[in-house]
C-alpha cells in the first residue's frame, strides 16, 4: 500500500517522524482522514488525537491545536503541545 509521509512538530522539538497509510487529523471542525494523494490543504487542528495507521498498528498523539499542512503525501502538524497515548 502506498505511505504517507508524517512529521509531528512542537516548538521546542519534532516529536514524530514516521510513515503510514492513513491518518486521521483533529481538525476544527471535526476529524479529517488523510490517504495517500489527499489534495493539498492547510487547516486549523482543534484539540484531539492524531491517529497512524502503518501495517495496521494505530499510533494515537494527543495534540493541543495548531495546524496541519497536507502537500505531496506529506503531513506536517504544527502544535504547541503532544502528548504520547
Amino acid at each position: 500500500m502506498k505511505e504517507l509521509h508524517c512529521e509531528i512538530v512542537t516548538p521546542e522539538k519534532k516529536v514524530l517522524e514516521a510513515t503510514a497509510e492513513f491518518i486521521v487529523l483533529p481538525m476544527e471542525n471535526g476529524e479529517l482522514g488523510v490517504l495517500f494523494d489527499h489534495a493539498p490543504m492547510i487547516g486549523k487542528l482543534g484539540k484531539g488525537e492524531v491517529r497512524l495507521t502503518h501495517n495496521g498498528v494505530v499510533k494515537k498523539l494527543i495534540v493541543d491545536g495548531g495546524f496541519a499542512q497536507i502537500r505531496s503525501n506529506v503531513v506536517n502538524v504544527l502544535t504547541p503541545r503532544v502528548k504520547m497515548d
